[in-house]
């Protein structure tokens, strides 16, 4: 069952260690707002209208990835067909409070993430300012590591309704909206979130932070470059929390004509430049492993 979101609303992660140290490469590094925080458990960041795009809970030990639907019922539509493939959970009062969110239901994906399918989520009637210009203009794309990739791109698809843009070996590119891809899968020897990007201005941005990150000891992960399926020029970076964070743009608009496509499983399927990558799965071929 295909679905129609909204976005790619929020990416939530856990912060075992405390908030210092997420809060300081958030602000200072990333170039994202300070948002709400709560009680020293909770920390948001915002990077453009809404409330928030980034959480990070004490407490919490599974990420978690936000899309936001039209109607309450489209909830309950995305729950039947996300039954196969585990327990649906309907958020109460106090787990919709938290999320900012006026209802929503959640299932743990294959990768051990949870997927938050969010209805009326807080939107900010202030606009977002950085504590640094990093060009953001929204949040772009989430990339997950996973150790089953035929698995879950079986829940993204028939589960979540997302359709495939395109692949690059086995990793997997899924369009939710009208953007290329939010969604991208990574065959990997791992499981959990791999990426975080969000969305800049132009080229000028993608060398700027790409000299930031260097200036301030920010490991490059992978980058400058540009992906192959999307068109997209990228920079990632790896943050205190072995996540890497980066940015995105000039990603293409829309699913291919013609349908998805195959594009080689070798590293430039990752990086039409050539940018070697410091990440197994941007490598592609076995590199995974």
């Amino acid at each position: 069952m295909t679905a129609c979101y909204r976005d790619l609303r929020y990416l939530r992660l856990p912060a075992p260690e405390g908030l210092d140290a997420v809060r300081s490469f958030a602000l200072d590094k990333l170039g994202l707002q300070l948002g709400d925080v709560a009680n020293d458990e909770v920390i948001h960041f915002r990077s453009d209208m809404r409330n928030y795009a980034l959480a990070f809970w004490k407490q919490e030990t599974r990420p978690a990835i936000g899309l936001t639907v039209a109607r309450r019922e489209d909830l309950d539509l995305r729950a039947e067909a996300l039954a196969p493939f585990g327990r649906v959970q309907r958020l109460d009062a106090e787990a919709c409070r938290k999320r900012q969110i006026k209802d929503g239901i959640a299932v743990v994906a294959p990768n051990n993430v949870t997927i938050e399918v969010v209805w009326r989520p807080l939107t900010s009637g202030w606009r977002y300012h950085a504590t640094r210009d990093a060009g953001i203009t929204e949040l772009g794309a989430v990339s997950l590591a996973c150790t089953d990739i035929a698995g879950n791109e079986s829940f993204w698809t028939r589960g979540m309704g997302a359709e495939v843009a395109d692949w690059a070996g086995d990793a997997v590119y899924l369009n939710i909206d009208a953007a290329h891809h939010r969604i991208a899968l990574y065959p990997s020897h791992r499981d959990g979130v791999l990426a975080v990007t969000w969305e800049v201005e132009g080229i000028n941005n993608i060398m700027q932070n790409w000299y930031f990150f260097q200036k301030n000891q920010i490991p490059v992960v992978h980058g400058p470059g540009r992906q192959a399926a999307s068109n997209a020029l990228f920079v990632l970076g790896e943050g205190p929390d072995g996540i890497y964070y980066g940015y995105r743009a000039e990603t293409a608009q829309g699913l291919p004509a013609g349908g998805p496509r195959q594009f080689q499983d070798v590293g430039r399927s990752h990086c039409a430049w050539g940018s070697e990558s410091r990440a197994p799965e941007f490598r592609g071929g076995d590199n995974h492993d």
